[in-house]
């Protein structure tokens, strides 16, 4: 990576960057777009990084919030192969990863639109991701799940002190609500690597949300900042501990960079780029006749969160369960938490990477016996199952399961070929 660095105009455009750097195990998409939200709406020239895509590998690379183009996305294709090739020139044992190419050419592709703030996302954990070599002092772990355990460690305190080497020694780590004893912990690792950490359960207090014209409305006070009728167009109650660790990153940066900028001012932005930013599937609503949303949630812990929202946002609603599970993930844990919602469920599977659905359907029944399951061979049948028996009987659709299925039941909704996604 540092090989990539030290190529122009990578190098002379990085010498003056000090980005923001995000990792966690949920919510670090959500609050890498709402933290380049605020800081646009603040007057900045920003570049996201952020993984995977939902439907488009350009999906990754955002100056401004506009994806790069496909001209742009060639030429730093063709540029980054012609490093690799030279590079292997002189250490021709030595290979390249994927995530390291892909993060070399977003970093062309913002050195070339000069962008001055910087917002990354880190692939896997801290301490040997690509994003660490970034200058960046200000860094956030989101939410911590045991999740990677084969390369970042077996318990969330090994996970944690992974995750926060993405921090170097004199800069600021904002941590969202985390487990109390991990969170303690954490804290004296950080002071003997002279990183200063800041505990969203420490330093700010925040309500609990509520649903105001569908959108999630909550009050938080931080310092001398006291944000009452917050409205965020995010929905999920997880969304507030993600949006929080967004503001206390986006308020760190600003005030070291616009000493000037007043509170009235800060406000007025933050308000603003909150209630307007979104995030593909995350419980997005993406169909209105029947009502369907899609969650890309794929781990056990974004499923409890995904089904304390559900119950919140719709207490009273029979709900139509859509799902399939990678056959790489913890299906057990996650179906254990989804079927606390249903009223109905569909068993499927994506064309990447998913589970057999009779499988699927096995353990559903198993953990919720009296539940009506359906269920459908291909995406595409699914998506004609779950329109006609959301609409038979008044149900609100919830996909969820894995950003695979996702992907694809919104291609098949849209009548496209949910196959010819490009997942990478």
């Amino acid at each position: 990576m540092d090989y990539f660095l030290n190529q122009e105009p990578i190098a002379s455009w990085l010498s003056q960057i000090d980005a923001i750097k995000v990792t966690g195990s949920n919510g670090k998409g959500s609050v890498c777009h709402m933290v380049a939200a605020i800081l646009k709406e603040a007057g900045r020239r920003v570049g996201l990084y952020t993984s995977p895509h939902l439907f488009h590998f350009q999906e990754r690379i955002r100056v401004d919030g506009i994806d790069i183009s496909d001209h742009d996305l060639q030429i730093v294709g063709q540029w980054v192969l012609n490093t690799i090739e030279e590079y292997q020139q002189y250490y021709p044992d030595d290979q390249c990863g994927a995530f390291e190419a892909f993060t070399a050419m977003a970093l062309h592709h913002f050195a070339t639109c000069q962008v001055d703030a910087l917002v990354t996302e880190a692939g896997i954990g801290g301490r040997f991701d690509s994003t660490r070599m970034i200058p960046g002092s200000t860094t956030a772990i989101t939410s911590l799940d045991l999740e990677h355990t084969e390369i970042l460690g077996s318990t969330l305190e090994l996970i944690a002190h992974d995750k926060a080497d993405l921090c170097p020694s004199g800069g600021t780590l904002v941590v969202g609500e985390i487990d109390s004893e991990v969170l303690r912990k954490l804290e004296v690792y950080c002071a003997l690597r002279k990183v200063h950490l800041l505990s969203i359960s420490n330093c700010c207090t925040f309500s609990k949300p509520r649903y105001i014209d569908s959108q999630l409305v909550f009050d938080m006070q931080y310092r001398d900042l006291n944000l009452k009728d917050l409205h965020l167009k995010l929905l999920g109650t997880h969304q507030v501990n993600n949006a929080v660790v967004a503001i206390v990153l986006a308020e760190h940066w600003l005030r070291l960079k616009q000493p000037d900028l007043s509170n009235v001012e800060l406000e007025s932005i933050v308000r603003s780029a909150l209630a307007h930013v979104s995030v593909l599937g995350r419980l997005q609503k993406v169909w209105e006749q029947p009502e369907i949303y899609v969650d890309v949630g794929h781990s056990p812990d974004a499923m409890k969160q995904l089904v304390a929202s559900v119950q919140q946002l719709w207490p009273s609603e029979p709900v139509l369960l859509v799902t399939g599970v990678s056959y790489n993930k913890d299906i057990q844990n996650i179906l254990a938490r989804l079927a606390l919602i249903p009223h109905r469920a569909i068993c499927t599977r994506a064309w990447h990477r998913g589970s057999q659905v009779q499988t699927l359907a096995d353990c559903l029944a198993s953990l919720r016996p009296e539940l009506p399951i359906d269920t459908a061979a291909t995406i595409e049948q699914a998506v004609v199952m779950a329109k006609d028996l959301a609409i038979r009987y008044q149900m609100k659709v919830l996909v969820a399961g894995g950003l695979f299925l996702c992907a694809e039941f919104i291609r098949a909704l849209q009548g496209e070929e949910p196959r010819r996604i490009q997942f990478l």
